[in-house]
This record gives C-alpha cells, sequence and structure tokens, in this order.
C-alpha cells in the first residue's frame, strides 16, 4: 500500500495537470471568442480594409443605356432606346474582368478593371462595389452602364476650305459580344475610299485583339491584319503580337493650301514581337520586347514626270524595346469630352526602340532606327493639370540621307470651376530630310482654324493656342451635352534657313457631345477669322466636323 505521502503527491499532480488544461481551454475559447468578436466587429464596421481578403463571388449587373426609374430618363425615346438596344452580354463584361472568385482583394487591381471597362466604348460607366460577408471575404458587383452602339450616319463636314463627305454604319457592341464593325464610304481632298472594318477586343478570350480592315480607294487600297495579345494589365508578365499591312495611295503635296502633284506609294510591311515583364512593383512597371519588322516601299510617278521620285526602300531588322510606367490615375469629367468620366494617366511614362539594318538581313540600306516617346501628366496646382508629350524618331542610312522627326507638345487645363476652364497648349514638330508629301503642315484641322487645309507646310512647325472653355449644364433628354469655345491661335511652319512667316487667328464656336453612344465625339461648329495673310484667302473659315476632343 502506497504511504499517505505518495498518495498526495499522486492527487496533487492531478491537480496540477487538471488545472494547466483548464486554463489552456479558457485561453482558447477567449482566443476565439477575441476573433469572432473582433471579426463581427469589422462586418459591422462601414470602413472596411479588404485588403488581401478571399473574392468569393462576382456578380454582373449589366444595366442599360437608361434607367428608366429615374423620371429624367424615363421618357419615350429612353424607352424606345432601351428597346432597341442589345445589352452588352454578361459573359462579356466576365471576360474582360482582371480580377476573378478566389483571388485576394486588390484595389488596384480593381480600379485597373474599371478604367478597362470604361475604355470599351460600349461601356458608358462601370464601377465595381465590394462588399464584405463575414467569415468568407468579399463579394464583388460589377455595374455596368451601356452605351448606345449603333451608328448610322451620313455626314458633311466642312474645314478650312476642304468639303468631306461619309457615309456610315458602325456598330461597336455586334450582338453584345463587344466586337465593332465598320462599313464606311467617305470623301475628302485626298481620296475617295469604301472600307470595313472589325475588332475583336477579347478573341476567343486571353484578351486577344483582333484588327481587320479593308479599304478599295480611288488611289488605290489598304489592308491591315493584326493579332495581339498586349500587356492588358499592369502586372501583365508577357504580350505578343503579329501586324501586317499593305496598301497603295497617291501622296499629294500642298503649296499655300492648294494641290499641285502627287507621289504614288506602294508599301508591304509586317511585324512580330514577344515582350515580358517582371510585373507591378512600388507602383511601377518595366517591360521589356524583341522582335522582326520588314517594310518594302516603291514609288510611282502619278501626274509630274519631272517630279524626282523617292529612293525605294526595302529594309528588315531585329529590334529591342523598353518601356517603363508609372501607375497613377485620376478621374475627371469635362476634360477631352463632356459629361463623361474620363481616366488621366499621371506621372511617367517612357520608351523606346532601337533595331539595326544591315545587308546581312536583305536590307537595302544599313543603319540603325530609333524611336523615343515620353508622357508626363501632373497637377501644378489644385486646378492646374499639365500633360507633357515627347516624341523622336531618327533612321540612318548608308546611301542616302537620315531622316528623322522631333515633336514636343505641352498642354495646361486650368479650372475655374467644374463648368468653366482654359486650355493653353503648344506644339513644336521638326523633321529631317522629310519627302515633299511628309512635310509639316498648319492649317484647317491641322491647327490655325482660320486658314484653309494645310495652307503651309515646311521642316519646322510652332503653334500655340490659348482657348476659353464653358460647359453648360443643358442635358437635352439626357442624350446631348452643349458647350461653347472662344479660341485664338499663332503659328508658323518653314523650312530650315527660312524666316517663319507667322500666322494668327481668333474664333469660337459651340460643341455638342452624345455622351449616350459609344465614341462619344464631339461636334464642332467654329467660325475663325485669320489676323494675317489675308489678301489671298476668304475672311472667315468655318470649321464643322466631329472630333474625339472638345
Amino acid at each position: 500500500m502506497p504511504g499517505i505521502g505518495v498518495v498526495e503527491g499522486w492527487i496533487g499532480h492531478g491537480v496540477i495537470k487538471l488545472s494547466k488544461f483548464l486554463i489552456r481551454s479558457a485561453s482558447l475559447i477567449l482566443l476565439l471568442q477575441v476573433s469572432t468578436t473582433v471579426w463581427a466587429q469589422d462586418c459591422d464596421q462601414q470602413n472596411v480594409d479588404f485588403e488581401g481578403l478571399p473574392i468569393t463571388e462576382i456578380s454582373i449587373d449589366n444595366r442599360d443605356i437608361f434607367d428608366t426609374d429615374l423620371p429624367e430618363e424615363n421618357l419615350l425615346i429612353h424607352r424606345i432606346a432601351n428597346k432597341l438596344h442589345i445589352k452588352t452580354r454578361k459573359e462579356t463584361i466576365e471576360n474582360q474582368l482582371l480580377i476573378k472568385a478566389g483571388d485576394p482583394y486588390s484595389d488596384q487591381l480593381l480600379r485597373e478593371t474599371e478604367r478597362l471597362l470604361r475604355s470599351r466604348g460600349y461601356i458608358h460607366d462601370a464601377r465595381i462595389e465590394p462588399e464584405l460577408v463575414c467569415g468568407e471575404g468579399v463579394r464583388l458587383t460589377v455595374v455596368t452602364t451601356d452605351n448606345w452602339t449603333l451608328s448610322p450616319s451620313i455626314s458633311v463636314s466642312r474645314s478650312g476650305g476642304e468639303t468631306r463627305t461619309s457615309v456610315e454604319i458602325e456598330e461597336s457592341n455586334l450582338l453584345g459580344y463587344g466586337t465593332q464593325l465598320e462599313v464606311l464610304s467617305e470623301s475628302d481632298e485626298d481620296r475617295d475610299s469604301d472600307a470595313i472594318a472589325f475588332r475583336d477586343s477579347n478573341w476567343f478570350g486571353n484578351f486577344k485583339i483582333l484588327d481587320l480592315e479593308f479599304a478599295d480607294n480611288s488611289d488605290g487600297h489598304r489592308s491591315v491584319v493584326s493579332l495581339q495579345r498586349p500587356f492588358i494589365k499592369q502586372d501583365s508578365r508577357y504580350a505578343w503580337s503579329i501586324q501586317g499591312i499593305s496598301f497603295e495611295r497617291e501622296n499629294p503635296i500642298y503649296e499655300e493650301g492648294d494641290k499641285v502633284a502627287s507621289i504614288g506609294e506602294e508599301t508591304e510591311a509586317a511585324e512580330v514581337s514577344f515582350g515580358w515583364s517582371g510585373g507591378l512593383g512600388n507602383g511601377s512597371v518595366s517591360r521589356h520586347r524583341v522582335g522582326w519588322a520588314g517594310i518594302r516601299q516603291d514609288y510611282f510617278t502619278v501626274d509630274d514626270l519631272a517630279l524626282e521620285l523617292p529612293e525605294n526602300v526595302e529594309n528588315y531588322y531585329p529590334f529591342y524595346e523598353y518601356e517603363y510606367l508609372r501607375v497613377k490615375y485620376t478621374e475627371k469629367v469635362n476634360f477631352r469630352v463632356m459629361g463623361v468620366t474620363e481616366d488621366i494617366q499621371l506621372g511617367n511614362r517612357f520608351g523606346y526602340r532601337v533595331g539595326w539594318k544591315d545587308e546581312a538581313y536583305d536590307a537595302t540600306q544599313e543603319g540603325h532606327v530609333f524611336a523615343l516617346n515620353y508622357d508626363f501628366g501632373s497637377f501644378i496646382s489644385a486646378q492646374t493639370l499639365a500633360i507633357y508629350n515627347l516624341k523622336l524618331e531618327h533612321e540612318s542610312n548608308r546611301n542616302i540621307d537620315d531622316t528623322g522627326l522631333f515633336e514636343a507638345k505641352s498642354r495646361f487645363y486650368h479650372y475655374l470651376d467644374e463648368n468653366n476652364s482654359y486650355l493653353f497648349s503648344g506644339s513644336f514638330q521638326a523633321a529631317q530630310n522629310p519627302e515633299l508629301f511628309e512635310r509639316i503642315e498648319i492649317g484647317g484641322d491641322s491647327g490655325l482654324k482660320g486658314y484653309p487645309v494645310r495652307f503651309q507646310n515646311g521642316e519646322r512647325a510652332l503653334t500655340l493656342s490659348a482657348e476659353r472653355r464653358i460647359y453648360f449644364n443643358v442635358y437635352l433628354w439626357q442624350l446631348v451635352k452643349f458647350g461653347f469655345a472662344a479660341f485664338a491661335e499663332v503659328g508658323s511652319a518653314w523650312n530650315t534657313g527660312d524666316n517663319p512667316v507667322w500666322l494668327g487667328d481668333v474664333g469660337g464656336g459651340v460643341r455638342l457631345v452624345s455622351t449616350r453612344q459609344s465614341g462619344s465625339k464631339v461636334l464642332h461648329i467654329d467660325i475663325a477669322f485669320p489676323l494675317s495673310e489675308t489678301d489671298s484667302i476668304d475672311d472667315y473659315q468655318l470649321f464643322v466636323k466631329a472630333k474625339t476632343e472638345f
């Protein structure tokens, strides 16, 4: 029989083990209660940090063009438009999403997806609304509003003394699948053209883009075939492209707005490339691309047998591209158009391409091909947004003159309030050894609206402009926005060694934007009065044209 002391030791040891077990159990229960309480508190909070939580479900709320629950959007014209319009299919929107169920929530990727959807012409606006599902994760609702996408049109526009006509049928959301089909017949100062174009921004999924274009022109033809998988999101790791183009055309040569001769050109070009990236890191992206390009250009006489033709070109070369992008965006209404949410890229974007032509690749010339682009956007004050663009192209050749082009542009948007702004802009261009039909032109819709199209041309050009913009609150039937602009412009185009002949004009006009139509084209109806060189031109120029900006 064990002694009393031994029994007491057993009992004491058991009590200690039982006490430890009870303490551990109570601690575990308390921990679970605290975790549950904290999760419940998070569920009850209005401003929850969703970052990193699992996405449990994504639902699509694809809405019609007009919300007939709103009195201002419940007129007969709105109901008819909704009835006739084929809504974007849910699977079309779902296939455009950069986020999937099961992925961790990322606010950056969510905003990027909204920008991608808004960039599609058939989407008027897009918002993604997160909702916390207690104990599970985040449920997302993608809310989109459609645009009217069928656009049959007959237009007659006049700018810089030239009349242009077009008959067009365009559907940018064919049967709700997001594909674009355009049939166009147009006539301008250069040529008559009958064309058909097709674009699918998600061909067989995975964001592959297919472009097809075929045109029969009065001076030749044009064919474009392109299949590419771009860097669709900031964190994309690879991209590729295959492109080909073939065209024949007559390149007009102008002097003081009058066509004096033409040079015929027949061109075939092709390019293949593959790109890769380490993805998004610290708010920036670096991308690389290698590829092979080839181009053949043959020139022929059109109407002036004495006109010296450029030398025929046949070049094939490998190339390397680099791109750096700082990911920074802001949203604004009444920026380039009216009444539409626009995504404005800020920060730095830099890229260059370098290639080498060599006889070993069957090239007719030997030398480098170089191109550089730089874009920068920033708010220099709370009311002033500055956008800068820089472009440089240069091509060296062994047997003929080197060629190149330099462009520098700046735009300053100063907002007095939501409906009033100023735009100050400047542009300088310089061409190195351009062909006669490649000289830089100003006049009409290429700047200085008070003068005929291509009134001046040369190897250099400088234009400056100031514009006062007013965005009216009138919203006719929730369809059309109205604005007004008054402008003053000055500029000149000249050849190296010559003195510039400066031109100036003032004018104003109305702007009309169909905000519920794909593309949101801005109709310009302007009258401009020239201030110099007025002896040889009309006292005013009427400018009527649909453009992509205000």
